[in-house]
């Protein structure tokens, strides 16, 4: 390893991979009626939204027609080149980090339950909201998309035979702009009260953990 990567690598895993101190709350998911839940995951680097699919309406979710069939729909908002990227890539995590780059959404559907997704994942943590607040969520999701000039979502790839799709998306990918700044904005443009300012994971699961249910605590 040269003293580049010795240098930078450790400051990159530390901001991509922090992991919030906290135990789980919960060890069932149960559905509260009139409320909708949702529910934020975090897999190494990835970190995202989860929805029931069939809590969406194709006409206030873009791209619902494409994961209709599926049971779940994971999605996420990152760098464009280091989120397509297999694996882990140094270079490209600097790059994401340091300098305003071109993002993607990242949307993936699961025909998994989701006992059975979130055991593959290290932090799991539910959310209760009400239709009003899963509408604003939805149509914060769909500005993100950057369309083309017939107002159609842009693909960029598709992987994993299908089930994973990148599109191109609005705002550059920065340090202070990342996938957890994403989704603490969503949430609050939804009404939601949660922290400005939110760079790492551990800081907006460590929010969530405060208004939310902890399913999983895996570090």
């Amino acid at each position: 390893m040269n003293t580049y990567n010795l240098i930078i690598f450790p400051f990159i895993f530390l901001f991509l991979n922090t992991s919030p101190k906290f135990s789980a709350t919960e060890t069932s998911i149960i559905d509260k009626e009139d409320f909708y839940k949702i529910y934020f995951i975090k897999q190494n680097w990835h970190t995202a939204i989860v929805f029931n699919v069939s809590d969406l309406d194709s006409t206030k979710f873009r791209e619902y027609n494409y994961f209709d069939d599926y049971n779940l729909i994971d999605i996420g908002w990152g760098d464009k080149e280091f989120y397509q990227f297999q694996g882990f890539d140094s270079g490209l995590a600097f790059k994401a980090l340091f300098y305003d780059t071109p993002s993607t959404l990242r949307l993936e559907g699961l025909n998994l339950t989701k006992e059975e997704y979130f055991d593959l994942s290290e932090v799991v943590i539910a959310l209760d909201i009400t239709k009003e607040q899963l509408i604003s969520i939805c149509d914060y999701i769909n500005k993100s998309f950057l369309l083309n000039d017939n107002k159609e979502s842009i693909i960029l790839s598709k992987k994993a035979a299908g089930k994973i799709i990148f599109y191109k998306a609005k705002e550059s990918y920065h340090l202070f702009n990342n996938c957890n700044t994403w989704l603490a904005k969503g949430l609050k443009e939804s009404g939601i009260q949660i922290e400005d300012n939110i760079l790492l994971t551990e800081q907006l699961f460590n929010e969530l953990a405060e208004i939310g249910k902890v399913i999983k605590a895996k570090y």
